[in-house]
């Protein structure tokens, strides 16, 4: 039992320790968002915001109060891929694994609706 606690502990130090050091380091840790509303096609985005709440706020204001799907992401970025029947926001370290992730989701006959990224992604 106490081996693998220590190793639970082990395993999740270099995770926090990422955060940690990014911290210390003032490395910017930005939030972007992507909202979407499957019936119209409408979208909102948000890039470089300092909080996931104010990413997600500003995308969501974008899109409309409609907008059925919101996804947020953190130093990276997001797509969404859509035909008539559905669509699917995904996100990637870049913007080709963001739309190849949403277009391989959503199928064949999708196209990429919108996308957006955090700087330096």
């Amino acid at each position: 039992m106490r081996i693998a606690a220590t190793a639970a502990v082990l395993i999740l130090c270099p995770a926090f320790a990422d955060d940690a050091f990014a911290a210390r380091t003032g490395k910017k840790q930005l939030w972007g968002a992507i909202a979407y509303n499957s019936r119209t096609g409408a979208y909102g985005y948000a890039a470089d915001m300092k909080s996931k709440r104010e990413a997600e706020s500003q995308a969501h204001r974008q899109c409309g109060s409609d907008c059925d799907q919101v996804k947020s992401f953190r130093d990276a970025c997001g797509a969404v891929a859509a035909n008539a029947k559905h669509a699917f926001i995904e996100t990637g370290a870049s913007r080709a694994i963001a739309e190849s992730k949403a277009t391989k989701k959503c199928g064949g006959d999708c196209a990429i609706a919108a996308w957006a990224c955090t700087t330096d992604k």
